[in-house]
């Protein structure tokens, strides 16, 4: 197979199925070559949640503009399903990280996000099952929630190919070409492509793909086991939460079961091609230790379903989107964990930095790739550490 394209992206999962939204959109013929199945890496395992709070607030921003653009009005903006779920959101940090909490919230409602400082007591009459003896205040993002990354990210390829793009899966990049310091496409085991503009979205392949074109990505694989609880029937209502104190996050998956995951103890550095679905050994009674701390009436519940995800994480734990090696090839990857909330914007960011050479949805400088070796990883403004453990 050989055929000419204005644009390849080199994976179909929401972040690569993102920026080929976009590139289509701007009338370029693009090609999504995907080595599996669309969502079949990261995004297939994603918890899926649509928060504001990060402490760089840049991230706030993409995930503001991302949902403000997209995920509250995305039958109209992408057409079909994004599943996104309006719950509420907390953000809950030790009493030692409360200034920062304020500060991190301070940054927010710059940008404009629909969030604030709320006490204790103020959880306990929006979420009376949700214990609170152990912190004084969180941030509260009303209209937060949750989404499905597969629904998001076929909704963006199917939108992508109603604008002339083509999706080839099954179809593995062995190379890629270059001529006088340009690309010039890649090769695959169904055949060579030719494009002057090659996105590596590859998720945990993404150092692999890159290294093709000779460019070292500080890259590792990230592992992390995530579990679907039965709800308890006299279970309240209650938000999507990221949790500090207890080290995990979790959130409602439909009516009946509630998705928690750790964020400490991740497996790091194994193979990309790791398909093992046994999670760590301390994973679930630790999980279940720390949600009863949270919300006691999980004593009342039961293990429904672990699965395991894996992602490409970089030093700081923080996406890269940039320029990389030879003319026209560019990253979209790294995203550690936390990338499908604000693929939106970034996939649209990465595109205008492509064709129209800055970005003006949101200005994604700060994930150059050239960081890493100017020694400028990236940290929050009131940094409360390292997500992953």
């Amino acid at each position: 197979m050989n055929q000419t394209f204005d644009a390849i992206v080199i994976g179909a999962g929401v972040i690569g199925a993102s920026v080929a939204f976009h590139l289509a959109e701007r009338g370029l013929k693009t090609a999504i070559l995907e080595r599996k199945t669309v969502a079949s890496g990261a995004t297939g395992y994603s918890s899926g949640l649509v928060r504001m709070h990060y402490d760089l607030a840049v991230e706030a921003e993409l995930t503001y503009v991302s949902y403000k653009n997209f995920y509250s009005d995305w039958k109209h903006r992408v057409g079909g399903e994004c599943g996104f779920i309006n719950t509420g959101f907390l953000k809950i940090v030790k009493r030692e990280y409360e200034d920062k909490l304020r500060g991190n919230v301070a940054n927010q409602q710059r940008i404009g996000i629909n969030t604030s400082v709320i006490s204790a007591e103020e959880v306990r009459k929006l979420f009376p099952d949700v214990a609170t003896d152990d912190f004084d205040y969180a941030a509260y993002e009303p209209d937060s929630g949750y989404a499905d990354a597969t629904l998001t990210t076929n909704s963006f390829i199917e939108a992508a190919k109603r604008n002339n793009a083509t999706l080839i899966q099954n179809c593995e990049v062995t190379a890629i070409h270059t001529a006088g310091g340009k690309v010039t496409g890649v090769g695959t085991d169904k055949g060579d492509f030719a494009a002057p503009i090659v996105v590596n979205a590859a998720g945990r392949w993404a150092k692999h793909v890159a290294s093709l074109a000779g460019v070292e990505v500080p890259l590792e694989t990230w592992t992390h086991d995530v579990a679907f609880l039965h709800r308890p029937p006299s279970l309240g209502k209650f938000p999507t939460v990221i949790d500090d104190i207890i080290n995990g996050y979790f959130r409602p998956e439909g009516s009946a079961l509630i998705l928690a995951a750790s964020e400490e103890d991740s497996l790091r550095g194994e193979s990309p091609e790791a398909d093992d679905q046994t999670p760590s050994p301390t994973f679930l009674d630790k999980l279940i230790d720390n949600m009863v701390r949270r919300i006691p009436k999980i004593e009342e519940s039961g293990l429904q379903s672990i699965h395991v995800g894996r992602d490409g994480l970089t030093p700081d734990q923080r996406a890269i989107y940039s320029a990389a090696g030879p003319d026209g090839f560019y990253l979209a990857c790294g995203l550690s964990g936390t990338g499908f909330k604000t693929s939106p914007a970034a996939g649209a960011s990465l595109v205008e930095l492509i064709l129209d050479g800055a970005p003006k949805t949101v200005d994604i400088t700060p994930f150059r790739f050239s960081r890493f070796a100017e020694g400028k990883l990236l940290e929050g403004e009131y940094a409360y550490g390292n997500i992953w453990k």
